[in-house]
C-alpha cells in the first residue's frame, strides 16, 4: 500500500511480551467466537497470556514479531513438532495478527519468516488449524500448506475443539541468511 509504514519482522525480546499477549488474547477471544466453546473462551485471561509470553520470550520459545511503525502487530512461534508421526518436522505453533492489521501481508511475512527459520533444521513444516477456521485454512492453503488428512480433537471447557493439519515442503525454502 502506498504510504503504509513498512513491516519489519524481527526476533522477539522480553519487552514485547505485553503486546504479544494482547494480540494472542484478542485473537482467541475475537476470531474464535462461535468456533470454540463459549466456556473455553470465557476462561481465557489476558493475565494468563501475559504470564505465558513473559516466560516464553525469555525462555526457549522461538518467536518473531512484526512491527509496523513502532508497534508490534503480529507474531509467529515455531519449533520442533511434537506429533508422533512428524517428529522430523518443524511446526508453526502460533501465528496471530491484530484484526485491524489483517489483509496487509503481515501474516504472510510472519509465516514466510517462520518457515525460513524452520528450513534451517527441517525439510517439512506443519501447522494445526481449527477445523472451522475457514479464513485461517484458506490463508495456509494460499501460502503452500497442504492438508494431509490428519485431524485431532481436544477436550476444552464446555466441549471440544477439532483441528486439521497442514504440511509445508521446506526443501525449496531458502534458509535464513541466504
Amino acid at each position: 500500500m502506498a504510504g503504509s509504514p513498512e513491516v519489519v519482522v524481527r526476533p522477539a525480546v522480553a519487552a514485547d511480551a505485553a503486546a504479544v499477549a494482547r494480540i494472542h488474547h484478542r485473537g482467541w477471544t475475537e476470531a474464535y467466537r462461535g468456533l470454540v466453546p463459549h466456556a473455553h473462551l470465557e476462561g481465557l485471561s489476558y493475565d494468563a497470556c501475559l504470564a505465558r509470553w513473559q516466560a516464553g520470550i525469555q525462555g526457549a520459545t522461538r518467536m518473531l514479531v512484526a512491527d509496523v511503525g513502532s508497534a508490534v502487530v503480529g507474531f509467529v512461534t515455531f519449533g520442533p513438532s511434537a506429533d508422533a508421526d512428524a517428529r522430523a518436522a518443524g511446526e508453526v505453533w502460533d501465528l496471530w495478527v491484530l484484526p485491524e492489521e489483517r489483509s496487509r501481508g503481515i501474516g504472510a511475512a510472519l509465516l514466510q519468516a517462520g518457515l525460513v527459520e524452520l528450513a534451517t533444521s527441517y525439510r517439512a513444516g506443519l501447522v494445526w488449524v481449527l477445523e472451522g477456521n475457514a479464513r485461517g485454512r484458506a490463508f495456509y492453503e494460499r501460502h503452500g500448506g497442504v492438508r494431509d488428512g490428519v485431524s485431532r480433537t481436544q477436550l476444552v471447557a464446555g466441549g471440544t475443539m477439532a483441528d486439521v493439519r497442514y504440511l509445508f515442503d521446506l526443501r525449496g525454502v531458502p534458509s535464513a541468511g541466504q
